[in-house]
């Protein structure tokens, strides 16, 4: 495998085939990107290229998925990014749903989605991403990204 200045190149395979199952996000969308790893967690998505420069990296591209028990947990960013092709495991929140979430609250809504990580959209805008059971949508909005009630 190729490294990138301590990134190690990744089977693309699986981390694709799981957006599109997942999501329903179309498969070209990651036609031009290379994944990396640095460590255990993260899984980072470049822009292909054909040198790469002999330098050590903190970051590369975009953090795309993070390794958790049991599979993969989008990132913010990703969703934010490739969200809008999402045609599954999608949850559309009104305002006043998308204020709870937004502030790191769980919501109480029904959705046609499968248990586990989501979509969360608003007016058709990719939010964040959200981990739905049992009728409650938990907020994994990060805390620096949270937005607090004004009163």
């Amino acid at each position: 495998m190729r490294e990138l200045g301590g990134f190690r190149k990744v089977n693309p395979k699986p981390i694709v085939r799981w957006w599109v199952e997942r999501f329903g996000v179309p498969e070209e969308l990651f036609r031009d990107l290379e994944f990396y790893m640095k460590g255990k967690t993260n899984v980072w998505a470049v822009r292909k290229f054909e040198r790469i420069p002999s330098l050590r990296y903190d970051a590369v591209g975009m953090v795309v998925v993070r390794m958790v028990k049991g599979g993969y947990k989008p990132t913010t960013n990703a969703v934010q990014v490739f969200g809008r092709w999402a045609t599954k495991n999608v949850v559309d929140l009104d305002e006043e749903e998308l204020r709870r979430f937004i502030s790191g609250l769980s919501v109480e809504v029904e959705a046609p989605v499968e248990e586990g990580y989501v979509i969360v959209r608003y007016r058709g805008l990719p939010v964040g991403c959200g981990l739905y059971r049992r009728g409650v949508l938990k907020s994994l909005v990060p805390k620096d990204r949270r937005i607090q009630e004004l009163t």
